[in-house]
């Protein structure tokens, strides 16, 4: 028996747990302590998206602890409980957990810590995975090293902290691929970075982030769709990425049918098929499966009212919806509450598509969050001359050519001039004073500025003189706005 979970674990952890679920149900067959068994195989069929079948194994597994397996197991009930989004259940199952076991611990405080952010603080959230992390690190564990990094990267990208996020994520790739590790416990920290990636608009990045056959099948597809939306908004096709995505699924998983409605429809709304794109929203916000985020519901609801304000505006033998103000009022009667600040953005967005909100708000809301297409839009939205030409640049520079041919069409139709020309001299900027130029163009200090790049105050005022000299810049609001022009 003993020899059989071995032989499981290390299938597992090579990336292997459908090899490793048929080695643990071959144990299974015969006598012997069941329970360490059922728990690896719960593993195994989460990770594969069998969450059903998982749930059952897990009571099983549940039914025989004794000794260690009994706080490993409650645990995992709690880690179950989040993934269902029952946040305030699990952090009660966690408190109940008595151990001295560090790896347990790591594990107890990695689910506890995304449960406190998505119950509203974030700032305890993170701290409370600063520890885990810690308890990771003194149990020498790596699964659970890696599973409070992912977690952590997680609940910032979640949370609005894209660049945090992708810069924590590269970071773990970095030491697991020094480490021979990254295929196997690399798979959640991947897909954090490649959701941060996309949000920033670092899309050639998220081109080549690499997707190795050891991460399972459920996070590899979720991978490429991350990568089709990029290859979506710059007008590429991106159909036989997403048909990749669903050959790499395992069986029926409704979650991921809905995620792949999403990318599909901004990819219909790229190539102007707007009906096709409301039609893929409306039916799927109709049936959503219960482990789909707020924040997926709110972009499926986004992108349908947007793709059904576009059909309403597009022009020729377009075939109109057969009651657009019913399909909007459908849509928004979806909307559900937002979790954190990038979910009251999609919020905001999806309002605005019903010009129930303000898009000059909403594009600024963005820049605060460094996400640039999004904010590029909103401005397309709102159409004002220099909003109109702010999001020009920003497309242009994001290679976005459907977001681009929009602001084209919006600058024709009102008469507007669209200046695509770089700003002067940026060339002769070192890295690290184009790194000092984007903080200005969001609006940090020179204290704030010095937290965040670790340096002194006093080096950041020479590196801000250095780039109002260089821009000709008279003064750092001068500086600032060049910098939003170009970020």
């Amino acid at each position: 028996m003993r020899e059989a979970l071995e032989r499981a674990k290390a299938l597992r952890w090579a990336g292997r747990p459908e090899d490793a679920a048929l080695e643990l149900r071959r144990a299974l067959a015969h006598e012997g302590d069941r329970c360490e068994l059922l728990y690896l195989l719960w593993d195994c069929q989460y990770v594969l998206g069998d969450r059903a079948a998982a749930y059952e194994t897990l009571l099983e597994a549940k039914g025989l602890a004794t000794g260690a397996m009994v706080p490993r197991i409650a645990v995992a009930e709690a880690s179950w409980l989040m993934s269902q989004g029952d946040y305030a259940q699990a952090v009660r199952k966690i408190e109940a957990v008595v151990t001295d076991d560090d790896a347990i611990l790591a594990y107890a405080l990695s689910v506890r810590g995304v449960c406190e952010a998505f119950l509203g603080d974030v700032e305890r959230g993170t701290a409370t995975l600063a520890d885990a992390r810690t308890a990771a690190h003194r149990s020498g564990c790596i699964r659970e090293l890696t599973r409070a990094v992912g977690n952590l990267t997680y609940v910032l990208s979640s949370s609005g902290q894209h660049e945090r996020s992708a810069r924590i994520g590269k970071e773990a790739l970095t030491r697991l691929g020094i480490q021979g590790l990254a295929p196997t416990f690399s798979a959640v920290i991947r897909y954090n970075l490649a959701a941060s990636l996309l949000a920033l608009g670092r899309w050639q990045e998220l081109d080549a982030l690499a997707v190795p056959d050891a991460i399972p099948g459920n996070k590899a597809a979720r991978i490429m769709l991350f990568q089709a939306e990029a290859l979506a908004l710059r007008g590429q096709d991106a159909d036989d990425l997403i048909e990749q995505a669903e050959k790499a699924i395992d069986g029926p998983d409704a979650l991921f049918l809905a995620q792949c409605a999403y990318t599909r429809a901004v990819a219909a709304r790229a190539k102007g098929q707007f009906r096709a794109a409301v039609e893929l929203c409306r039916e799927t916000v109709a049936d959503l499966p219960e482990a789909l985020t707020g924040g997926e519901v709110l972009r499926l609801c986004a992108a349908g009212l947007g793709a059904a304000r576009d059909l309403q505006a597009a022009g020729g033998r377009v075939t109109k919806l057969d009651d657009p103000e019913a399909t909007v009022q459908e849509l928004l009667a979806r909307l559900p509450p937002p979790h954190g600040p990038e979910d009251e953005v999609w919020r905001r967005l999806a309002l605005a598509e019903a010009d129930l909100d303000s898009w000059e708000e909403i594009a600024a809301a963005w820049d605060r969050l460094k996400m640039p297409y999004p904010a590029a839009y909103a401005r397309t939205r709102c159409g004002e001359p220099e909003a109109l030409r702010h999001a020009d640049r920003a497309a242009r520079r994001l290679d976005a050519l459907p977001l681009v041919k929009m602001i084209d069409r919006e600058g024709r139709r009102q008469r507007i001039p669209l200046l695509h020309k770089d700003k002067p001299r940026l060339g002769t900027l070192t890295p690290r004073e184009r790194e000092v130029l984007e903080l200005l163009g969001w609006g940090r200090t020179n204290k704030e500025i010095a937290q965040e790049l670790v340096l002194s105050v006093r080096t950041v005022g020479l590196h801000v003189s250095h780039v109002l000299a260089k821009l000709g810049a008279s003064n750092r609001s001068e500086a600032a706005r060049i910098a939003r022009d170009q970020t």
